[in-house]
């Protein structure tokens, strides 16, 4: 790491919540008498005890999904303001004065709780933002100062390792070992002794640039194995966000993935798979699979880590194969039938997509099927091979349409939280970092073209604005009505959410993308914000002669770049804890502040 500043964190405009003054909202103006109005609040919207009605999820549909941690602290904060609001103005209203000096001193009064009223609620706000933002995977609490080195542990493999975020822990898995640590003092509060080939998560693709979905892991969920053949032994250990352990046996030919929940996520090919086996080779060099082949079946399903009860399971039927779902290739570049080797499976937040020699599925991790079971076609759906689903942000997810008559050009749907769907011309963009907060809105790529379509329940998929000119690929940033985009010229472009219209634009030199602009997707490797910064890293050199790491800090209200730092470690893992940022480095682990 290059130059490193010391961070003043007592300046002017610090986010830091222990530096602002609150006001506490009283639920009583001391000497009212007590009588009927001091009846307690009912539980409706109005105080009135009537509760909400529940949505109708539909028949047939999969079942909608529960409000996210964002939204239910958004909701619960502004329910406990909104209560001592009118129980204040209750207890004022039944103290109301009635001489004429009463009355006079009451506005001089009034005016200084107006004030006082506003300067508190604010402040509640610019509180309840700060939490929706540190809520989500990409929150950071301070991005104004370049960033400098706050602590340091040391790795032998650091590049093997990964990092995994807990709730208020930063969890580093590698060495053997896990370790709990503070990720703003870089304290280590414990550690778990485990063997040297081990998987922990529910942890995020390492070095692939994509939307920051991911839960914290709670518990964290470990696996280990030892031995080959017949003396291989495989374990799982569960460790709470208090390094508390439990672990257990598994058997050593189970295929496991930790999953969020402290879900242990199992693959089990009917009659234990196949063996690899040659294949025919066309003149062309194309690879056909055995005449009338037929594969096995795929059990998919989620089992408690501790306990290893079955939380769900279904089974995936074989259908009709594409030859290259079945076929791996062997040390001489050979293609072989390898219906094991050719399955894989990806996972966004809570949904999971699985893709096999003849088998495909799409499920949420409490194990609601999102694609149609009867349905044995082998991915990708009429020959357009893009993913199906997704998770989106607060509760909703997208996956394809299926009812499209125009098969030439797979379109999505997004499916909301309160079981509504929304019919989109093309394909969703989905954010890699927000503030936590809803827009109402979702932005799709349609042909050229993007445009933005309303999720708010008034008026869901209607068409609010329509860009011809703004050709984006990636959405990096959705924060505080501003989404910033990345073009097909390299180019990242912010526009205003609401309308579509420009804000600025970074020129692809500043990325170092230069004329290589159709590289440039693939050398942003994240996205993190403060609400008003926004962090990328980025390749140094994006033609890969070269190794090296950029950390670009963009305004987000003028596109200027207030500080940058190169590293000369390539980019290898960098995760928000409780708004502090950690990275992996070519020593060990560093907390970045």
């Amino acid at each position: 790491m290059t130059e490193r500043t010391q961070q003043d964190d007592t300046g002017n405009g610090t986010p830091d919540p222990s530096k602002v003054q609150t006001f506490e909202l009283i639920d009583e103006v001391p000497g009212a008498s007590a009588g009927p109005a001091d009846a307690p609040d009912g539980d409706g919207p109005d105080g009135d005890g009537s509760a909400a009605p529940e949505p109708d999820a539909g028949a047939g549909e999969p079942a909608a999904r529960e409000p996210g941690r964002v939204a239910l602290a958004l909701t619960s904060a502004r329910a406990a303001v909104g209560r001592n609001v009118r129980r204040g103005g209750s207890a004022v209203r039944r103290r109301l004065p009635t001489t004429r000096r009463g009355k006079t001193l009451l506005v001089g009064g009034t005016v200084s709780v107006v004030v006082l009223a506003v300067a508190a609620g604010v402040l509640v706000d610019a509180r309840l933002r700060e939490q929706a933002l540190l809520a989500t995977p990409a929150g950071v609490r301070n991005l104004e100062a370049k960033l400098t080195e706050q602590w340091s542990i040391d790795l032998e493999n650091p590049i093997a390792s990964t990092l995994v975020e807990m709730p208020g822990v930063l969890a580093i898995a590698g060495d053997a070992k896990a370790r709990g640590v503070d990720p703003a003092s870089g304290e280590v509060l414990w550690t778990v002794d485990l063997e040297e080939n081990l998987s922990c998560g529910p942890s995020a693709l390492v070095g692939v640039g994509e939307p920051s979905t991911q839960e914290p892991a709670d518990p964290l969920v470990c696996v280990t194995s030892s031995g080959e053949g017949d003396e291989r032994e495989q374990r799982v250990t569960v460790i709470d966000a208090d390094g508390a352990t439990k672990s257990r046996e598994l058997d050593p030919a189970a295929d496991v993935v930790p999953v969020a929940g402290g879900g242990l996520l199992h693959f089990e090919i009917a009659g234990g798979g196949t063996e690899q086996r040659p294949v025919v080779v066309d003149k062309l060099g194309v690879p056909h699979l055995p005449k009338d082949f037929v594969g096995p079946d795929l059990t998919v399903g989620v089992q408690d880590a501790v306990t290893g009860t079955e939380r769900w399971s279904d089974t995936l039927t074989f259908g009709a194969p594409r030859p290259d779902s079945c076929i791996t290739y062997d040390e001489s570049g050979a293609p072989v039938l390898d219906v094991a080797g050719a399955l894989g499976w990806d996972l966004h937040g809570d949904v999971l997509e699985v893709q096999g020699c003849g088998v495909s599925g799409a499920f949420l991790l409490d194990g609601t099927r999102l694609d149609d079971p009867k349905d044995t076609e082998d991915p990708p759906a009429d020959g357009v091979d893009t993913a199906s689903f997704l998770s989106l942000p607060h509760g909703a997810w997208v996956g394809p349409d299926t009812a499209a008559t125009d098969t030439a050009t797979a379109n999505d749907v997004v499916h909301l939280a309160d079981g509504a769907a929304v019919d989109l011309d093309g394909h969703v963009l989905v954010p890699w970092a927000t503030d936590g907060r809803d827009p109402g809105l979702v932005l799709e790529r349609v042909g050229v073209r993007t445009q933005a379509r309303s999720t708010s329940a008034d008026d869901p998929g209607a068409l609010l604005w329509s860009a011809p000119q703004l050709r984006a690929t990636t959405l990096l940033a959705e924060v505080s009505g501003t989404a910033v985009v990345l073009d097909e010229q390299g180019a990242v472009r912010a526009i205003d959410l609401g309308t579509g219209a420009d804000r600025w634009t970074l020129a692809p030199k500043t990325l170092s993308f230069g004329d290589m602009a159709w590289a440039a997707e693939s050398s942003i490797f994240g996205a993190y914000t403060d609400g008003d910064t926004l962090l990328l890293p980025v390749s140094a050199d994006p033609s890969g002669e070269a190794s090296g790491l950029r950390l670009l800090a963009v305004d987000l209200r003028d596109g200027s770049v207030r500080w940058e730092i190169e590293q000369e470690t390539p980019y290898t893992q960098l995760i928000s804890v409780d708004g502090h940022l950690a990275q992996v480095t070519q020593h060990g682990v560093v907390g970045l502040g």
